[in-house]
């Protein structure tokens, strides 16, 4: 099925695109999370990924008078693992946006399958706000299935811990899964705890692995 975008325009990002896009990610932080902690520090380290091709591996959707409200973007693990990213603002969801950004990163997916290795499962993935029940509802509707659901938490410490070196503000990133997790709502008030979200991770297996086949037995005897 074809998505049409009306008054819309995908295209590849460039990098002088990076703050539109990183206003365009604050706007869907604010929106699911009522705050909004990624950096243009944390989308640059992204794009210097050796596994990730600006021009090839993201797309953005612009509207006529250039205001950016879609981006997606995917990285790769060996060609086995396809991590996606896709964030839709919030004014402009149900036109298809999102369907569009997935498809075209699914497409590009499929066009590199064969440099995986041939017996291994290739799969894509996307990491989802559970509080994105539009986004949840997009990838089970485009075939991708539940894997797991966590917890994370960010942590932001302005002094150096007894067991940790380190001058000024550390952030770390912790993931707990839901079922292991006990008193979430507590954290909120720890001294340094930064946020607690929850996440939900959709996986869509583009070829199954390959069992391998126990080599046979060679008969070299005449009556074989």
């Amino acid at each position: 099925m074809s998505v049409h975008l009306t008054n819309l325009l995908a295209r590849i990002p460039e990098e002088r695109d990076l703050y539109s896009i990183m206003e365009l990610v604050a706007i869907c932080d604010r929106a699911e999370h009522g705050i909004a902690d990624s950096s243009i520090e944390e989308l640059q380290a992204h794009w210097r990924n050796h596994n990730f091709q600006l021009a090839s591996d993201a797309w953005v959707i612009v509207t006529g008078k250039r205001q950016f409200v879609g981006f997606g973007c995917v990285c790769h693990r060996d060609y086995e693992e396809y991590h996606i990213f896709i964030c839709v603002h919030p004014g402009f969801r149900k036109r298809g946006i999102g369907t569009l950004l997935l498809r075209l990163i699914e497409d590009h997916a499929r066009q590199q399958i064969h440099n995986a290795l041939p017996d291994v499962k290739v799969c894509l993935k996307g990491l989802v706000s559970s509080n994105n029940t539009e986004a949840c509802n997009l990838f089970e509707r485009e075939g991708y299935t539940l894997a797991r659901e966590f917890w994370r938490v960010k942590v932001e410490m302005d002094e150096a811990g007894e067991h940790i070196r380190y001058d000024g503000k550390l952030k770390l990133d912790m993931q707990i899964e839901s079922r292991q997790l006990v008193g979430a709502a507590p954290l909120y008030d720890r001294e340094g705890v930064y946020s607690v979200r929850r996440y939900c991770e959709y996986e869509k297996e583009l070829r199954p692995a390959q069992a391998l086949v126990p080599c046979e037995s060679v008969c070299l005897s005449a009556t074989c």
